[in-house]
């Protein structure tokens, strides 16, 4: 079952939100200071992560960016026995390019403004099957968001040394996109 929530949601601190049958839920997490924000998620077959929806929200190019998920077991939601801390089951960073049409090969920036769609990402639900079971979770979150981004000028990309123009100091320190979201995520 997939839903998805307009105004309330983004008032509640996530873009979208899908529930992976009983095993999982996964969302975007609102970072209310990324420059670019993941709009929706939507998953296809096997992949929850099929389609994520991102929008530049600066007046910048973007050369490059890295989404993150990070999987992990809510308090109280073992499948046997107490479990009164979060769990992390796995984090992953991907760097996220923009491909050139398929004539042209390559990759692209991300222009001001601009919303696309990034289908290079994958989270199976076999794997979430297998990260439960390896957990002992009977439920399982999925915090999606962005984990930096690296700016250019105009349409062009420039030679970059050193740290990205932006980054999620939240996901460097804890792992975890919300913590309060985590938390508050609790099994019922």
């Amino acid at each position: 079952m997939r839903l998805t929530m307009f105004a309330a949601l983004l008032l509640a601190g996530c873009a979208s939100i899908q529930d992976v049958g009983s095993l999982a839920t996964v969302h975007a997490v609102l970072q209310k200071d990324a420059p670019v924000q993941i709009v929706t998620i939507t998953p296809s077959s096997d992949n929850e992560l099929a389609t994520v929806t991102i929008k530049n929200t600066t007046d910048r190019y973007v050369q490059d960016m890295s989404i993150t998920w990070t999987v992990f077991r809510p308090v109280n939601c073992a499948a046997s026995g107490s479990a009164p801390r979060i769990q992390q089951a796995t984090r992953i960073t991907s760097l996220v390019q923009l491909p050139q049409s398929i004539w042209r090969g390559g990759a692209r920036v991300l222009k001001p403004h601009e919303q696309t769609e990034i289908k290079s990402l994958s989270l199976s639900r076999k794997s979430l099957q297998e990260m439960a079971k390896t957990y002992n979770a009977k439920k399982l979150r999925v915090q999606v968001g962005m984990a930096q981004v690296s700016f250019t000028t105009d349409n062009n990309f420039t030679s970059r040394n050193g740290p990205p123009d932006w980054r999620d100091e939240n996901v460097e320190r804890t792992n975890i996109l919300d913590a309060e979201d985590a938390a508050s995520e609790a099994c019922p």
